[in-house]
């Protein structure tokens, strides 16, 4: 059965050397497997990427698929001092202690969490803000449907430049084991956030994630969706870093900024 429990943080007022540090999110996602029982099937992939229009943007994006459709995701922005953790699995876990933990690894002054129910989306706010929240996240279920690891890492490598998002790597696609597999998973990882791609092969049932660090034309991902996989999808927005903007205004990325404009006018005068 398809991993259902996604767990949700979003972080403000981190350290940036933790933020900004390989070893420590490779470290951090190594602990969350080891500490909820999760079972990879690949090693940890992180993608360090200062390469963005706004400096500001740059940090790491890691990922570690698992067992049962299911992954972790971490997305950090240490010049705005925040950072963003995923955690899908059919495990079930004290939703305090993992928020402790990664809180330890990485320490913020602000963590807001939510952990949702896949299968009825039950206790989560869904109101979006787009002026001030982060971005979409878009959860999706495709039941009664018919894919092979073909056309997974196909419909991953297409659907970036179709919804405006900017891919910055190519897909990782896997089975879960190697022989007799149950399992097909894939991510994308776009400019600061993901695309993931989990499917059942007994159940011919699909989760998806659409997670972007901006917010898209109305309607664009649904009406691909619904291109790519008919009626059979069900769609459910929420809105991640409610208040972003705010929450980012603060002391430390305005020296930061200041003390960055300095050093070019020093290089470039």
């Amino acid at each position: 059965m398809l991993a259902t429990r996604h767990y949700m943080l979003d972080a403000y007022g981190c350290f940036v050397e933790q933020a900004n540090s390989i070893m420590v999110v490779n470290d951090l996602l190594v602990q969350i497997t080891n500490e909820l029982g999760l079972k990879p099937v690949m090693p940890p992939f992180l993608i360090p990427y200062y390469y963005c229009e706004d400096a500001e943007d740059g940090g790491i994006s890691a990922f570690c698929i698992c067992a049962n459709g299911s992954h972790i995701t971490i997305h950090t922005f240490p010049y705005r001092s925040c950072y963003f953790v995923d955690i899908l699995t059919d495990q079930f876990f004290s939703e305090a202690d993992v928020t402790n933990m990664i809180r330890n690894q990485i320490y913020a002054s602000t963590i807001n969490t939510n952990v949702v129910d896949r299968r009825v989306f039950e206790g989560i706010d869904g109101s979006i803000d787009t002026g001030n929240d982060f971005g979409p996240h878009y959860m999706i279920t495709v039941e009664d449907v018919d894919v092979d690891f073909e056309k997974v890492y196909t419909w991953l490598d297409r659907i970036a430049p179709r919804i405006n998002m900017q891919a910055i790597s190519r897909p990782y696609v896997i089975y879960d084991r190697v022989t007799d597999p149950e399992y097909i998973s894939g991510i994308l990882v776009v400019a600061q956030s993901h695309i993931a791609f989990h499917y059942s092969i007994k159940e011919r049932k699909a989760n998806l994630d659409i997670f972007s660090c901006s917010f898209l034309e109305n309607g664009a991902v649904e009406n691909l969706l619904k291109n790519s996989f008919g009626e059979r999808t069900a769609i459910n927005l929420f809105a991640r870093g409610s208040k972003h903007r705010i929450k980012c205004q603060t002391s430390s990325r305005q020296l930061r900024i200041e003390k960055d404009e300095a050093w070019r006018g020093n290089i470039f005068s």
